[in-house]
């Protein structure tokens, strides 16, 4: 086995004797930092746990962006109803 790139990660082997396809993250995107020299079993627990990463940092973008929406259309109808807006609207 020898050094995979998944989606701008490099993973590379590293086995021992107790685990012969062990893997290490050892170059990772600014994004996934925090996983840099995080080991997995195999390469198949390694791109699963990126992929799963990857969907939860697009669901938090996704929640994010609804929360905003919300606030805007929350200002929206207060500008309307009372002639003022809340301070939140100016960001």
């Amino acid at each position: 086995m020898k050094t995979t790139k998944y989606k701008g990660i490099t993973i590379t082997p590293t086995p021992t004797e107790t685990y012969p396809q062990m893997v290490t993250f050892t170059h990772c995107t600014s994004k996934t930092m925090g996983a840099l020299h995080k080991k997995f079993i195999t390469l198949e627990k390694a791109t699963k746990w990126i992929d799963t990463f990857e969907l939860e940092l697009w669901e938090m973008a996704t929640q994010l962006r609804l929360e905003k929406q919300e606030s805007r259309r929350a200002d929206k109808e207060l500008l309307k109803l009372y002639g003022f807006q809340n301070l939140n609207m100016a960001e």
